[in-house]
């Protein structure tokens, strides 16, 4: 499966784009504008924008993908917090750009976009509906795609609104008990849970 991570330029999170053909694309908090603009150069339009939760730094280019098309998805517990304070828009003082969420997961479950399997793990503490999505490519490959919840040697912050270190602590034992496979986290490098397992200390101490 071909994952191409896009940096942010200054304050930011990773995005990250998976082609689902030549023409097509799952895009993960696409977190800049420009990112409409690195699917453009790469002759690709999003189908789909899978959303680890709501802060702003994640969602900052969902709008202009989905003026594009592009089909909005997050979990069921995070719907309600976009557009409130839970959102850290106002916190940070950005603008705001509306966007809709098209269609929620629940924990656990399993879409099939355009032949591609995603199953959303739901792990608050960073906000109360963030999650993680686990992509099972057509080879067998498993992906796993952490927002904010699990960095390589660190976690995401439990300070923000609806943020709890006790939810956080419960997320980190769900994704610890996962077989191994690589980690793409909303900030910093690659990462993998085995690497996690043993070296993170927020992971140990949970």
């Amino acid at each position: 499966m071909q994952i191409i991570t896009i940096s942010p330029r200054g304050f930011g999170a990773n995005t990250y784009i998976i082609p689902i053909d030549e023409k097509r694309a799952i895009v993960i908090d696409p977190s800049q504008p420009r990112v409409a603009d690195e699917l453009k150069n790469r002759g690709l339009t999003a189908a789909y924008v899978l959303l680890t939760h709501c802060h702003f730094d994640h969602v900052f280019g969902v709008h202009a993908l989905q003026e594009q098309g592009a089909k909005v998805l997050c979990s069921e517990q995070e719907k309600p917090l976009i557009g409130t304070s839970a959102d850290v828009f106002d916190l940070f003082g950005a603008p705001r750009f509306a966007y809709a969420i098209d269609e929620t997961f629940a924990d656990n479950e399993e879409k099939i976009l355009d032949g591609i399997s995603v199953k959303m793990l739901l792990t608050p503490g960073h906000t109360a509906g963030s999650c993680c999505y686990l992509f099972t490519a057509k080879d067998g490959g498993r992906y796993l795609f952490t927002g904010d919840t699990l960095f390589s040697d660190s976690i995401g912050r439990t300070d923000f609104p609806t943020g709890d270190i006790a939810q956080m602590r419960a997320s980190l034992r769900r994704l610890a008990a996962l077989e191994d496979m690589p980690v793409y986290p909303g900030h910093n490098e690659q990462t993998s849970i085995a690497n996690e397992r043993k070296y993170n200390p927020f992971m140990l101490d949970a």
